[in-house]
């Protein structure tokens, strides 16, 4: 295979095992490359190889030594260094200007020629040795500028043929060029299987579809980054800290277009760490973004082209994402768990199955040039596969839900589908059972995205199955998520018991299950609340003992119980601290139910606000609270009767599965959910 590359490619590709361990991981995965291929041999790699870092560590211009380098020039009048160089033309002036941080020079001289023969230097600029003069006689609007380039080899390849790239994929089959994607992407295909390849395949989507919207959670060091800051010098990674609009847009104060408007795509690592100035009016101009690609700023609105890419980190267990989640986007910041902007995206990639990186992770073969990889997946963002291959399928919703596949559920399998066309098949060629393939993943990307939001928000997102049929055999291909089989085990008394009630609230922006356990003894009339309890339930503990003193002749409590019984009321639920006033109804059950010595129904559970004259008033989050309720397999929700119009709003499968009972008075609700004696 590496003879068969390097036969079809010659000149393109390198050995990656020889840009492992170099000792100059300081520089980018491209130079280094660049050095390999042109001035090392595989005869006398080695001696080839201490001759590349001998010059890189004499001609590198490390931070503490500009001055040094800068004096140099001046007293030598001419020094080559190597770094990178990126050139600006100021209109005003008339004039090209470059800038070299290795000297910390933004004004530096440097003849059209150059700018005219390497075109890339005017869009994220180039790495490459830099000859470099000082000619104290330049002077440009009456301010000396000294430095001057006077000659300049990049280290980067400045013009690429993709025709030829195409044409010459051809000469592969689809298991030979995957297993060439993953060396091109630094890593060992051999340890990978089939899926796990595709995944990680997946993450070049964004760097040859414009305006995809990707989000990947997974543990730690399974390398959700390495292949943006080492592939392609078109990626940016805003790695924590600060994220404004004027860096990510544009800066209103100088008209500088931000990272959005000159890169492929814009990586968000770390995200739950990365600090939004001004959030809301962040999430607000993204949305807007997501949707159709353009940002207003001010009175300006712009078309831009990057891929957003938010990356970060989920605990797992087993092999799928910890129980603990009910949904997986509960890691990311609380104002981005907005369902508009969540709807946006286009993909949600499964992290957590991508191997972690280890020292034999990496390739051992012949894989691309990472510059001239980089080169081609910018260039075939230009390209237009999937059109010619439109017509060969449909999407559907395999559930036959009532409102099927929307707008944005077909746009985004179309850009993911579009983008592993010209990674897998950029010749256009491909058959029905690998367009399957493709389809069946694209499918889950939105499937999982489309499974969130149903948890987050079942009222306005029904469930439903994406899917793809194709139009010449018929077949339909339906994705399989593994993560959407996850079980949240709460669990509920498995028989009527004495003082022990299930309630129902909402934590964040999802349901879950409150686990009540009250017990009554001999004691002074106190109540003692167990289990992080916060003053709101507090106050609704106060307010059940309240109705319950006024009320104990109709309940036929002792009317002296509050002097001569405590009450121990303990919540439970995963540690999250109890709060709110949602509970009262359920506090009032539980004590009766410890006071009476009746069992309370264990498949009931209940949400109501209560007042000391035992009115039941509505509450927040029932849609949630009753999908917890389903999804825990508790038969009967009591709810006050004002709510009843949102659970209305419910689907058909919870409300056929759960009994939805609205009531106005504490007493109704004691008449349902305790045992007939």
């Amino acid at each position: 295979m590496n003879t068969k590359l390097k036969e079809i490619f010659s000149g393109k590709v390198v050995n990656k095992a020889h840009t492992i361990n170099t000792g100059v991981d300081e520089f980018p995965r491209y130079v280094l490359e660049y050095l390999i291929d042109n001035y090392c041999t595989e005869e006398t790699f080695h001696e080839d190889m201490e001759k590349v870092v001998r010059r890189l560590k004499e001609t590198f211009v490390y931070g503490a030594e500009t001055e040094k380098v800068r004096h140099y020039i001046r007293e030598n009048r001419h020094h080559s260094i190597i770094g990178s160089i990126e050139v600006r033309l100021v209109e005003t002036e008339d004039k090209y200007w470059a800038t070299i941080p290795a000297i910390n020079e933004t004004f530096v001289n440097i003849p059209e020629g150059i700018v005219r023969q390497y075109p890339m230097l005017l869009s994220g600029g180039m790495w490459g040795t830099i000859d470099l003069t000082y000619d104290e006689n330049e002077v440009h609007s009456k301010k000396i500028r000294p430095f001057k380039i006077t000659a300049f080899t990049p280290f980067q390849v400045s013009v690429i043929n993709v025709d030829e790239f195409i044409e010459k994929r051809k000469q592969f089959t689809t298991d030979e060029w995957l297993d060439i994607l993953i060396n091109s992407c630094g890593l060992d295909p051999l340890k990978m299987t089939r899926r796990e390849k595709l995944l990680y395949v997946c993450r070049c989507i964004p760097l040859v579809e414009t305006n995809v919207n990707m989000i990947e959670l997974a543990p730690r060091e399974t390398g959700k980054t390495y292949l943006y800051r080492n592939i392609s010098y078109y990626a940016h990674v805003l790695s924590g800290g600060k994220a404004t609009p004027a860096q990510l847009f544009v800066n209103l104060n100088t008209g500088k277009i931000g990272e959005v408007g000159s890169r492929d795509a814009v990586v968000f690592d770390e995200i739950a760490n990365t600090d939004f100035t001004d959030p809301k009016a962040f999430v607000s101009i993204m949305q807007g973004y997501m949707q159709d690609a353009k940002f207003s700023r001010g009175k300006r609105e712009m078309l831009a082209f990057a891929s957003l890419i938010f990356v970060g980190n989920i605990d797992v267990q087993g092999n799928l994402p910890h129980e603990k989640y009910y949904h997986l986007f509960e890691v990311l910041p609380e104002f981005l768990q907005v369902i508009a902007f969540l709807d946006r995206l286009h993909g949600y990639l499964p992290g957590w199955e991508i191997p972690k990186l280890s020292p034999s992770s990496y390739s051992k073969d012949y894989g691309f040039i990472t510059d001239y990889f980089c080169e081609i997946l910018h260039e075939m963002r230009r390209m237009d596969l999937l059109s010619s291959i439109r017509s060969r399928f449909e999407l559907i919703d395999a559930g036959k839900g009532g409102k099927g596949v929307s707008g944005r559920d077909q746009r985004a399998v179309m850009k993911t589908t579009s983008g592993l066309l010209k990674l897998l098949y950029p010749h256009g060629q491909v058959s029905d059972t690998e367009l399957e393939e493709v389809l069946e993943l694209s499918c889950e990307l939105r499937q999982r995205v489309r499974e969130q939001l149903h948890l987050m928000a079942p009222g306005e997102y029904e469930r439903i199955i994406l899917g793809a049929t194709i139009n010449t055999t018929n077949r339909t291909v339906t994705p399989k998520l593994p993560d959407a089989n996850r079980i949240q085990r709460i669990s509920i008394p498995t028989l009527p018991t004495i003082g022990e009630v299930t309630g129902l609230a909402v934590a964040g922006d999802r349901g879950c299950l409150l686990h009540f356990e009250m017990q009554s003894t001999k004691g002074s009339g106190r109540i003692v609340p167990l289990g992080s309890i916060q003053r709101v339930m507090r106050e609704s503990i106060e307010a059940a003992a309240q109705y319950i003193k006024a009320k104990s002749g109709e309940l036929e409590i002792s009317s002296e119980w509050r002097e001569n019984y405590d009450i121990a009321i303990l919540a439970t639920y995963m540690g999250v601290p109890k709060e709110g006033p949602s509970a009262g109804i359920t506090l009032v059950t539980g004590i009766v139910s410890a006071l009476k010595n009746i069992p309370v129904r264990n498949d009931v559970a209940m949400t109501g606000e209560i007042t000391i004259m035992g009115k039941v008033l509505p509450v927040g989050g029932i849609q949630q609270k009753i999908k917890a309720a389903y999804d825990t397999g508790i038969k009967e929700v009591i709810i006050p009767a004002d709510n009843l119009q949102e659970a209305e709003g419910l689907p058909d499968y919870i409300r056929n599965e759960v009994k939805i009972t609205p009531v106005r008075e504490i007493s109704e609700v004691l008449d349902i959910a305790l045992m007939k004696i």
